[in-house]
């Protein structure tokens, strides 16, 4: 029985290392803060985990925060994200995602699900800035399709740039 059991780890970990030899992780996320004016100042952060199964294809999901004088909120931003062009340092990208979002304050949350086409540029071999440029799909009980960057979803202010860590 032992040795049966000894078979199947030794099985399952070749597996993985095969299936783990190519993929990456990445670590990073955004932060954000916006100025007092009418609506207050806001700060934001984003800090976000993915794993590249290859120079195409990747997963991830983002933890976004957003603290401000009317209160805060949560949100959380799984996604898949396919690279569909790269030229030089610099891909092409949309991600398929998944937000929720809550809210502190009067407890009030909301979902949506889109595609959010992106930029990323790579500086060096592990570090690279990624920025979404528009949003389109089904967010907050309506369909939405225009320009934005956010902090994990829909408590977005404007466009924000990431910073990415590949190890």
């Amino acid at each position: 029985m032992i040795t049966n059991m000894k078979k199947v780890f030794l099985v399952i970990a070749l597996v993985l290392m095969a299936f783990t030899a190519k993929a990456q992780l990445y670590v990073g996320g955004s932060i954000q803060f916006t100025g007092a004016g009418d609506g207050g100042a806001v700060f934001g952060v984003a800090p976000e985990v993915g794993y590249s199964f290859n120079p195409k294809m990747a997963v991830g999901t983002s933890l976004g925060l957003l603290f401000g004088s009317g209160g805060g909120a949560l949100s959380i931003d799984p996604y898949f994200r396919y690279h569909f062009i790269e030229w030089g340092p610099a891909r092409i990208f949309a991600d398929a995602h998944f937000n929720f979002s809550t809210a502190f304050k009067g407890g009030g949350s909301s979902w949506g699900i889109g595609i959010r086409p992106g930029i990323a540029v790579d500086v060096d071999d592990h570090f690279s800035l990624v920025t979404h440029i528009m949003r389109i799909g089904y967010y907050g009980g309506g369909f939405v399709a225009g320009i934005n960057s956010s902090l994990s979803g829909l408590f977005s202010l404007s466009p924000v740039v990431g910073v990415y860590y590949t190890f």
